[in-house]
Order: C-alpha cells, then structure tokens, then sequence
C-alpha cells in the first residue's frame, strides 16, 4: 500500500477557506493525522495532509489538486510518495 504526504497551500486564504479544504480533504480521505507504528495518533503540521492505499501519485496529485482548486482558483499542491515517515516534534492524543 502506498503512502503519500500532500502539502496544500492557498495563497490570500483565510480560516474558512481552511476549513473549507479540510473538509473537503477529509472527505476525499486525505488525513491531518498520521498513526506510528506505536499506534499513537500525531497532527501533521499545518496545510499537510497523509494518504494512503492503492493508488499512484498521479491520481492522488489530480485528487488533492481538483479539491484544492474549488475552494481557491490558485491553490499549489506538492505531493509526495514515501516508503518510509519519520517525523519529530508533532503534537500526539
């Protein structure tokens, strides 16, 4: 199963532009959290999202693009195939 980390960013966006995104993120199965293998739960920072399954960058690119784009015309969108993640310092439940 692949997994991927997808950065979204929406130039002059406020906080409902946000929340809107993440919503609509959510909704696609994009994730702000990520799980360790320990199973503890961590916030990924800031206008970063986690994803995973049978998919190829492509799709997941297209997918986060199309979602970030109807909620801002000029949204920029990074997205990122991992074998492996590792993170330091995010905040866990």
């Amino acid at each position: 199963m692949a997994m991927f980390i997808v950065r979204v960013e929406l130039p002059d966006a406020n906080y409902s532009d946000y929340q809107a995104l993440y919503d609509l993120m959510e909704s696609y199965g994009f994730s702000k959290q990520i799980t360790g293998d320990n199973g503890v739960v961590y916030d990924l920072p800031d206008a970063e999202y986690y994803c995973n399954g049978d998919y190829d960058i492509e799709a997941v690119s297209s997918t986060a693009f199309q979602v970030a784009q109807s909620v801002r015309a000029n949204a920029k969108v990074l997205v990122t195939e991992a074998e492996r993640i590792r993170w330091t310092g995010l905040v866990y439940y």
